[in-house]
């Protein structure tokens, strides 16, 4: 063959070569601009929603990824099928974790308040008086708005063309006839393994995987801000947002404070899960835990029927939340009433162990 026509024939193939490497780098470069686009997306849409729901009242918000919602170590918690996000929103790609602090003053006043006479309050009505200030400012306040917030991010992601899933912020009892609700949680196991009613998505587990914070020996989360002196909800969404990063560095103090928000409970309604005493109980783990991981998942358990029952079994008994008030993590800490600062200046640095409380 002559070599001419080789040259021609290679010039050709050359030049199909090279036609197809630029259809291919532009199809590449097209690629990466869509994807540039897409992440640009995702940022501004996020920056909207945040900046929305801070708007709104909320003091922290956080992002979870939806795979951030499977089983992981230690503990390899699982919620029931019809509380995972995919549950409420089958093609879930994010879940909105927000915040609201409760104020110091409305903690540790109502508990300073049991520890006196009131003027002008009469006694016998003075821990229902303190119980319905506790919980129409330091709980149904933030029940409602943080529900209010849910709608609107909500509605914001309707008019963008995705679904969201809102939820009540605390948990939904309902009593069956001749029952009362603390009756309902005592009788452990006859209606659910969990012997109590709850709400249907756990608003601390969605926080911990949003970044917002750790669960503390208290069983509630800890924010590096408030403490656990704060509530949140969530909105599970088909919307696509940055993740926000997880706490790296641990929040809780472990056992530095010598785990006072333990011994605060006068009803002993809280635990280690690897606490042999809890052996049966499905929370209860076989392992020694860890002090030196974050808590994703709580290393803690709690028993609400407990401390349904606290006025029953101490009619004295200060208002609800010592375990909270206890904690010494967070802003602007605290004006404890005298027989937790008495408390906490015993055990600091103790081990876990009985703590006797005089009711």
């Amino acid at each position: 063959m002559p070599d001419s026509f080789m040259t021609v024939a290679s010039g050709r193939e050359g030049s199909v070569e090279r036609a197809g490497n630029a259809a291919r780098a532009e199809d590449a470069k097209q690629i990466d601009n869509d994807e540039c686009a897409d992440t640009a997306a995702r940022a501004e849409l996020t920056r909207r929603i945040k900046d929305l729901a801070r708007l709104n009242g909320a003091a922290l918000v956080g992002i979870a990824p939806i795979e951030r919602f499977d089983p992981i170590p230690p503990f390899y918690d699982k919620p029931p099928e019809n509380e995972h996000p995919k549950f409420f929103v089958p093609d879930a790609k994010s879940v909105i974790s927000i915040a609201m602090p409760i104020l110091n003053p409305v903690l540790d006043a109502t508990a300073r308040m049991a520890d006196m006479d009131l003027e002008f309050i009469a006694p016998d009505t003075k821990w229902e008086y303190l119980d319905i200030i506790y919980n129409r400012v330091g709980h149904e306040l933030h029940d409602y708005r943080l529900e209010y917030i849910g709608q609107v991010l909500g509605q914001r992601l309707l008019e963008d063309g995705y679904d969201a899933m809102i939820f009540p912020t605390t948990g939904i009892h309902p009593r069956l006839p001749g029952q009362t609700t603390a009756e309902m949680w005592q009788n452990k196991g006859k209606y659910s393994k969990f012997g109590w009613t709850h709400g249907p998505f756990s608003h601390r587990h969605a926080a911990t995987r949003a970044g917002l914070g750790e669960f503390g020996y208290n069983n509630i989360v800890l924010t590096r801000e408030f403490g656990d002196r704060v509530r949140f909800n969530s909105i599970v969404t088909n919307a696509e947002l940055e993740p926000s990063p997880l706490i790296t560095e641990p929040i809780c103090l472990r056992g530095k404070c010598g785990y006072v928000c333990i011994k605060a409970c006068f009803m002993g309604a809280i635990s280690r899960r690897d606490d042999p005493a809890n052996a049966g109980d499905y929370r209860a783990v076989d392992f020694e835990i860890d002090d030196g991981q974050i808590f994703i998942d709580t290393p803690a358990m709690s028993n609400p029927g407990k401390c349904m029952d606290r006025r029953n079994k101490f009619p004295q008994s200060p208002v609800r939340g010592d375990c909270m008030r206890v904690c010494p993590v967070g802003k602007g800490r605290h004006r404890l009433h005298d027989r937790l600062q008495e408390m906490v200046k015993k055990e600091a640095g103790q081990p876990l162990r009985e703590y006797k409380h005089n009711y």
